[in-house]
């Protein structure tokens, strides 16, 4: 209905005018009719154009990756630098790159963390043994004391030796060590930081026959005990219950406590850091400031893997701090008979033998293996003798400073097959170029019977010495690397007391062996034909069975680029929620504009001029007017979230993250030009050029859209050209900001946003405007597009405008009260349902007017003649407008 007097009513004056004029005219009216009805169909589709145009796609908050660990693996520097200092580990300056079995080596087998790995006992009250407790040094924490009471005591047995189980009786003994002692080798100390008293300690995870919270007897068996051998433990205890009740967290208030007890009793705090630190997540915050307040870039990696202590302490347990000291418990309780009154007496145990059990017990395990409970021959050396008794003391591992550390060069298994040649070479034996290796054994402590020689099958071996007996261990890791540091530095050649022999045959069968001499330990060899490290620090032999069971172990990174891409979707979100509003408010306008249509279906002879002028208006400019302020910001919105996505604004972890030998870097990247880089991108910055064009220029341009060339001209010169030059200078100013570290905090997109904002500030500047307009206005007159003046006299000035665009053809040079339809329906406050008969009342029509309308003669005779339907403010509503429409106004002559 509402286009339909387009193709079957003729204008009355088109009858006054050449047949010819009159069909260009129904000609033009039509393709605006066909014009706008398509423009009315792509204005209701825009949310379905928004949606396929903007790019969408939620990205994951979190990417995880799951590397399982090799003992070749190669961690990198920044992860290693954090991860050490994290445990206490000093360092002069950031770790090289290394393999995890350097890295595995240092934290759980050689003693370099300071005090911090204190934390570790916390919440282990009910566990057996940990990797962090020492070797049996002492019981007490005054060593002193504890010492004098032993020297006192152990003459008792110089003669007989110690009855320990059964018929065994045990002449060799490990004393406590008075010298130089760190705190986890002193069971009392290990006891308090732990938080276990005595009376849950003699049946922690295995049950001894002491009752001591239900048998009277038993509790003072136990407190015989503590006055012997752990007289400062409730104390401590106390000490560090009020710790853990001032501190800020229990780690705090350990580390606290063990600084005071180093202090107190003049003890070491040098220790491993144990698997507890090396499995403590290690994270890394990169980046401008996000939305959560901290850096955007987080990476975490976390190295998760068995407890060490599951392989030493399987079965039996093994001869650490707390093993020693609890077997006095065991044997008192079992063991023990009064010889004079043949019953047991735990009470009269204790104070008897609780002084020197510990150290007999230690030295039974000199000349016994027993599965996990045994002590390396090379780690105790002979001090001295007393009748039938031997006294033995710890010897301390020689541990070099990791900035002392060399690294040998590395290899491969061409290498690796011509290195035992080398070594053979080095002692002066022969050796053939057809000889074959049947086995490499690296000895320890004298160990060549243990040797597999010819079953070795080309392979190597580890022998040393436990408890007195020598054991062997076939090499399942070295052997079999394609990267294996095959370099005679490995050997120390000169620099060791052990030995390697080398079984080699000939092509003819014979078989023959060399030695080389005062090599490194087995053990140092070993770690260091797999980690590269020279053997410059002596390893225990347990490190054989952590090595052989593998790795066990997984590192797990966990990185997140920040908010960026859920910003840039919940800013497209928004802006298509924009666009589906935009849709809405376009049917409900159409809507309305068909109503006043057809209530003045009766007018039949300006309903040529109307539908012409309904027809040449700009749907779009007309919402744009109505909501001005809902669409800015919707389509500023959606205006940042299109050159987010066009110059692929993104900081995220760089690609190599996945290679864990290489440090994490977090880094920023701009594409200038990325909004022309596809077709894609230049039909998205076609459609967003509008929105700019919109934005800035739309509302102070009236009338710009009734000539769809000058229409066309005005979003060239002020939308596509310039938001293709602006976008290119915002990304080009973000690129700058990212090198520049007083900005590197800000973030990325509302910097971006901010820089948008500033952009269209001074683009709405009315001497930008002005200018720009002014550059432009020769251009429009060659498409025949006009600025028309407006009478001063007119309300319209006021809501207009000084001027507005007009069509050449309805160009006139004297300023106007009249003003076309088709700009009147782009203004906001114009009321579409009161114009009647070229008039608008501005404050409402009475039933009258509405059905016959003004017929007032003093309109200019061109205005029938026009294209456009003209209106002017109804003479007697002048003044209301200006003032109220609660003044009456004044009613023409109606008919």
């Amino acid at each position: 209905m509402l286009f339909s007097f387009a193709s079957s009513r003729v204008l009355p004056t088109a009858a006054m005018l050449p047949s010819e004029v009159g069909r260009m005219r129904r000609r033009r009216r039509q393709l605006l009719t066909l014009g706008y009805c398509l423009s009315c169909l792509w204005n209701l589709a825009s949310p379905l154009k928004a949606w396929v145009l903007t790019r969408y796609g939620f990205a994951a908050t979190n990417d995880i990756l799951t590397l399982t660990l090799q003992w070749n693996t190669v961690l990198n520097s920044r992860l290693l630098t954090q991860l050490y200092l994290a445990a206490g580990i000093p360092l002069s300056g950031p770790i090289v790159p290394t393999r995890y079995i350097n890295v595995f080596l240092d934290f759980v087998v050689v003693p370099r963390s300071q005090l911090l790995w204190a934390a570790s006992f916390e919440n282990t009250n009910a566990s057996s043994q940990l990797d962090v407790e020492g070797a049996s040094y002492r019981c007490r924490l005054n060593g002193s004391a504890q010492r004098a009471r032993f020297d006192k005591d152990i003459d008792a047995f110089a003669s007989s030796g110690f009855r320990l189980w059964g018929s065994e009786v045990i002449t060799k003994f490990v004393p406590p060590q008075n010298a130089p002692t760190n705190l986890q080798e002193i069971t009392e100390g290990v006891l308090c930081l732990r938080g276990i008293n005595l009376e849950d300690y003699v049946n922690l995870v295995d049950q001894s026959h002491l009752q001591p919270y239900t048998n009277e007897t038993d509790l003072a068996a136990i407190q015989a005990w503590r006055h012997t051998m752990f007289p400062d433990l409730n104390a401590c205890l106390a000490r560090r219950r009020a710790l853990i009740a001032s501190s800020t967290s229990t780690a705090a208030a350990l580390n606290l406590l063990a600084t005071e007890l180093a202090i107190n009793y003049s003890v070491g705090l040098l220790n491993v850091a144990g698997s507890a630190q090396l499995y403590r997540p290690i994270t890394f915050n990169d980046g401008y400031i996000d939305l959560s307040g901290s850096r955007s870039g987080t990476v975490t990696y976390q190295i998760s893997g068995p407890d060490p202590m599951h392989a030493l302490s399987a079965g039996s347990s093994s001869l650490g701090v707390m093993l020693a000291a609890r077997e006095t418990a065991w044997w008192c309780s079992i063991q023990y008979v009064d010889s004079v009154t043949n019953l047991p007496s735990p009470i009269q145990c204790f104070e008897r033998y609780s002084s020197t059990l510990p150290s007999f017990f230690l030295g039974k395990y000199l000349d016994h293996n027993t599965g996990t409970r045994y002590l390396d021959n090379n780690a105790l050396t002979k001090t001295s003798s007393r009748g039938q008794l031997s006294s033995y003391d710890y010897i301390r591992p020689n541990v070099v400073p990791l900035e002392a550390i060399t690294t040998v060069q590395p290899g491969n298994l061409t290498g690796w097959n011509a290195l035992w040649k080398d070594l053979l070479r080095a002692v002066d034996a022969n050796v053939a170029a057809s000889d074959g290796l049947e086995e490499l054994c690296f000895v320890g402590d004298g160990c060549f019977s243990a040797c597999a020689n010819a079953s070795a099958s080309g392979g190597a071996t580890l022998t040393y010495r436990r408890g007195n007996t020598c054991v062997a261990t076939a090499d399942t890791i070295a052997h079999g690397l394609a990267d294996v540091f095959a370099d005679m530095a490995c050997f120390a050649l000169g620099r060791g007391s052990d030995a390697v022999l080398i079984t080699s045959i000939g092509i003819d069968g014979t078989r023959k062996q060399a030695v080389a001499a005062k090599t490194a330990s087995p053990t140092a060899i070993w770690t260091c034909l797999i980690g590269g490290r020279a053997p410059q620090t002596s390893y225990p032999s347990l490190v054989v069975d952590l090595l052989s069971q593998g790795t066990q172990a997984t590192l797990v990174v966990v990185k997140s680029n920040g908010s960026e891409a859920t910003i840039l979707n919940f800013l497209s979100l928004l802006a298509l929620g924009g666009d589906i509003y935009y849709s809405f408010e376009t049917g409900r306008y159409l809507y309305k504009l068909y109503t006043w249509f057809d209530a003045h279906r009766q007018l039949r002879m300006h309903a040529a001029q109307r539908v012409f002028s309904v027809v040449n208006s700009s749907v779009s400019g007309a919402i744009w007017a109505r909501h001005r302020l809902f669409m800015r910001t919707a389509t500023f919105l959606g205006l940042c979230a299109w050159h987010l996505g066009a110059m692929q604004s993104e900081c995220a972890w760089a690609d190599t993250i996945n290679d864990v030998s290489v440090d994490a870097q977090y880094a920023c990247h701009v594409k200038i030009w990325g909004h022309v880089a596809s077709n894609a991108d230049r039909l998205r910055l076609v459609s967003c050029s509008w929105n700019l064009f919109a934005m800035a220029f739309l509302d102070t341009m009236p009338g710009i859209t009734v000539n769809a060339a000058g229409y066309a001209l005005a979003w060239f010169s002020l939308g596509l050209l310039p938001l293709t030059l602006l976008a290119a200078g915002v990304a080009q100013v973000c690129a700058w900001r990212l090198v520049l570290p007083g900005l590197a905090w800000v973030h990325n997109q509302l910097f971006l946003v901010l820089l948008w904002a500033l952009v269209l500030r001074c683009l709405r500047h009315p001497s930008v405007q002005r200018c720009l307009v002014l550059c432009i206005t020769p251009l429009l007159e060659v498409v025949r597009v006009r600025s028309q003046k407006l009478d001063k006299s007119s309300p319209f000035f006021g809501l207009i405008g000084p001027s507005f665009w007009i069509d050449v053809a309805e160009w006139r040079p004297e300023p106007t009260k009249y003003v076309p339809l088709s700009v009147l329906l782009e203004c906001s406050n114009v009321r579409i349902a009161n114009v009647v008969a070229h008039e608008y009342f501005a404050c409402g029509l009475c039933d009258d007017e509405r059905s016959a309308g003004s017929i007032a003669s003093n309109h200019p005779t061109w205005l029938h003649a026009s294209s456009e339907y003209y209106v002017c403010v109804h003479a007697c509503e002048q003044a209301c407008y200006v003032r109220s429409c609660s003044t009456p106004a004044c009613h023409g002559t109606k008919t």
